[in-house]
């Protein structure tokens, strides 16, 4: 039972910083239909600027500062400077994936040739450890978890509550009408690379300070994060969170029956299931 309950606690812990992944690449998906491959390299590069600044003695806030601005910036401009044109010239999915994936190799190439391979802690976070009864976490478990929760309560009520959210809505719901009745779905569309790529840079921070970076962090990131939006259902945010939720539980209660490589297999087993028994998602509606 104590295993049972740690492994519970952790699973909630690392699903929680899945479900933030999930939400950052969901927005930018549900909105523009764009598999945003280069998102990988948003997160790392988040992670290794924030390394910089820290290594040149910059107190942990102003460098995370930095880093969270470059990442909103960088995703800004790959949507502006290389989606929008594709999309103008009506380039098939396909050519706006490869060149996704195209920035994703380049940056992460540059990254590794700047860098080098070896990993690199994030330090300046007061690390403690915390038990209660059977369960052990640390002071970075806990702020994983609020600081995660946190933004993503505050992202849905933007969307809700404002009229900026209310103008991303109806342009993920009808991009046609929504410029029909006026919204300029290109500014919509800047914004929401902006915004996803603000929340990927705050979960790369988090994923930073408990494990050092490498510059093959965004590979594994952006796997995470298409997965839970499939898994909850396209459209449907609220189903990407718990599509995380339920993909960290997993992968870490499977510990107790198999060993930990075969994390990453019990994930896509359980989009398989999901995909076979309900193609639309957990929380995902039937198209008509």
């Amino acid at each position: 039972m104590g295993l049972f309950l740690q492994l519970l606690t952790r699973g909630l812990i690392t699903g929680s910083l899945y479900a933030l992944l999930g939400v950052s690449w969901g927005i930018i998906y549900n909105t523009t239909r764009t598999f945003h491959f280069a998102h990988g390299l948003i997160y790392t590069l988040t992670s290794y600027i924030i390394l910089v600044f820290t290594g040149m003695s910059f107190p942990l806030i102003p460098s995370l500062l930095l880093g969270l601005l470059a990442a909103t910036l960088v995703g800004c401009c790959v949507e502006y400077f290389a989606y929008l044109p594709m999309r103008e010239k009506n380039a098939s999915q396909l050519s706006v994936f490869l060149t996704a994936m195209g920035i994703m190799i380049a940056g992460q190439s540059l990254i590794h040739l700047i860098f080098g391979p070896d990993s690199r802690p994030l330090e300046g976070f007061p690390e403690q450890v915390i038990s209660l009864g059977m369960i052990t976490f640390t002071t970075i478990d806990l702020f994983t978890v609020v600081v995660s929760w946190l933004v993503m309560v505050l992202f849905f009520a933007f969307l809700v509550r404002t009229k900026v959210g209310m103008m991303i809505r109806a342009v993920s719901s009808n991009p046609e009408k929504a410029t029909f009745i006026g919204i300029d779905a290109k500014r919509i569309f800047v914004l929401v690379f902006g915004i996803g790529s603000l929340l990927v840079g705050i979960a790369a921070f988090l994923a930073t300070l408990d494990k050092p970076a490498n510059p093959n962090i965004g590979l594994g990131a952006l796997l995470i994060s298409f997965i839970t939006v499939f898994l909850g259902g396209v459209g449907n945010l609220a189903g990407t969170v718990l599509g995380g939720m339920i993909l960290g539980v997993a992968e870490s209660l499977v510990i107790m029956v198999l060993p930990t490589e075969y994390k990453m297999v019990v994930t896509f087993f359980i989009l398989f299931l999901v995909i076979l028994i309900k193609p639309e998602g957990l929380m995902g509606k039937k198209s008509t």
